[in-house]
């Protein structure tokens, strides 16, 4: 339906033309392939394969948030309302509730967090609506399991935005993040997004590979 929905450049000389794909661009430079994209939120070039190709222009790859960053707050709200999931009226944790959905809405100016039609298990959460608008990062808590990505995770986190899980709630809560591409997934610290961690600690730098640190930004 669409010529461009992907599109592919190779880096000669000069500075990096504006991109003309809808979804994606790929980008072949000196250093290996980019994958490059932007959105209302974000403008990324970033890492795929690191090689040398010989003949090609350097690039430097890059993440920019066009909107003002998240609070920090929300993250601490979100992890009181998931703890409350797991301890109703305060009591012991209870199997079956420990996973719930959040999305953070971002309209430019005003960001706020909302709590979707899901559907949850002890394992496993799922939003039942899937067009929903201005959300810049969909979030789920892993109960008191670490925060990782699942094959589900995976599977379902197919769009362009920014995924987030939360775990180890009853301990040292933790938090990871990262920038989905259309399927391809770039570990982002905390600090690129949100103005603070809400009581979270960030285990991004436990990821390192195909990863966007500070100097990206």
């Amino acid at each position: 339906m669409f010529d461009n929905l992907v599109t592919y450049h190779i880096q000669r000389s000069g500075p990096l033309p504006a991109s003309d794909a809808v979804a994606y661009q790929y980008v072949l430079a000196a250093s290996g392939v980019y994958l490059r994209a932007e959105n209302r939120f974000f403008d990324a070039l970033l890492p795929l394969a690191r090689c040398p190709v010989r003949g090609l222009a350097p690039l430097k790859p890059h993440f920019r948030l066009k909107v003002p960053r998240l609070p920090g707050r929300l993250l601490a709200a979100v992890l009181a309302d998931a703890r409350q999931a797991r301890r109703p009226d305060n009591g012991p944790p209870v199997i079956g509730l420990n996973e719930a959905l959040y999305h953070f809405h971002h309209d430019g100016a005003v960001v706020r967090v909302t709590k979707p039609p899901q559907r949850a298990t002890a394992a496993s959460v799922a939003g039942v609506e899937s067009n929903t608008p201005n959300v810049i990062l969909d979030l789920h808590s892993h109960g008191a399991m670490r925060a990782f990505w699942s094959a589900t995770d995976d599977a379902d986190e197919q769009g362009f935005r920014a995924y987030g899980v939360i775990g180890r709630l009853d301990e040292r809560p933790e938090i990871r993040l990262r920038l989905g591409v259309y399927g391809n997934w770039f570990p982002l610290p905390v600090s690129l997004l949100f103005d603070g961690a809400g009581g979270l600690m960030d285990i991004h730098w436990q990821e390192t590979k195909r990863g966007i640190s500070h100097a990206d930004a």
